[in-house]
């Protein structure tokens, strides 16, 4: 059975490793979002939960689905 911790952790892998392949810096990929930096910085440690408007929102900053963020790592797109 996955946990809540579980979701956190995959959510903080994906994110980071997306944002990476994405060769996005923290402060644009926040801006993509629409979201404050701090609290991108907080999703990406796993510091946070976040709301499914929030996924939303990091999934389309990403182009990528929203259930591709809680999906177990690693997710990294082909280029």
């Amino acid at each position: 059975m996955i946990t809540e911790e579980d979701v956190r952790q995959r959510l903080r892998a994906n994110l980071r490793a997306l944002r990476l392949a994405a060769s996005l810096t923290v402060k644009d990929a926040a801006a993509r979002a629409k979201m404050n930096l701090r609290h991108w910085q907080k999703v990406e440690s796993g510091e946070v939960n976040v709301t499914l408007q929030t996924l939303s929102r990091l999934g389309e900053a990403l182009d990528v689905d929203p259930a591709d963020l809680i999906a177990e790592p690693p997710i990294v797109p082909s280029k």
